[in-house]
């Protein structure tokens, strides 16, 4: 037996929606990872490692950021992306060398983000991705 109701859980989700604005709730995305996280290349087998780790399926907050956002602070861009993950949902580590790539109902309407900056909150429970799409 479920504790809510859809009717109960879509009365929240619409709720959370105008708190949060514009931001899409639930989006479903896959991340790679580059750098130390690909295997390395092996002279024996001439095998050439791949540039991504791909992880799939992390259920995320996205949101964009306000124009009083942008202008306090330089390092944020009109066209800026936010995404809210838990950290439990995040295998490893992100870094700003990973991407997040948000797929669409077609390849063209697919979206690949590079990471910009990560914040973790001071209790450790969800990360802050700023991301531009490339």
């Amino acid at each position: 037996m479920a504790i809510l109701s859809q009717a109960e859980i879509d009365s929240i989700k619409s709720d959370i929606s105008e708190i949060v604005k514009d931001a899409v709730i639930s989006t479903s995305i896959d991340y790679y990872k580059s750098g130390s996280t690909v295997s390395t290349w092996e002279p024996l087998n001439q095998t050439i490692p791949e540039m991504w780790t791909i992880f799939s399926g992390v259920s995320v907050f996205k949101g964009s950021y306000t124009l009083k956002e942008v202008s306090e602070n330089s390092l944020i861009e009109m066209g800026d992306i936010k995404f809210i993950s838990m950290t439990s949902d995040v295998t490893g580590v992100l870094s700003v060398d990973d991407m997040i790539f948000e797929s669409g109902t077609s390849y063209q309407s697919a979206t690949t983000y590079m990471i910009k900056n990560i914040n973790v909150d001071p209790l450790q429970i969800s990360y802050f991705f700023q991301c531009r799409s490339i």
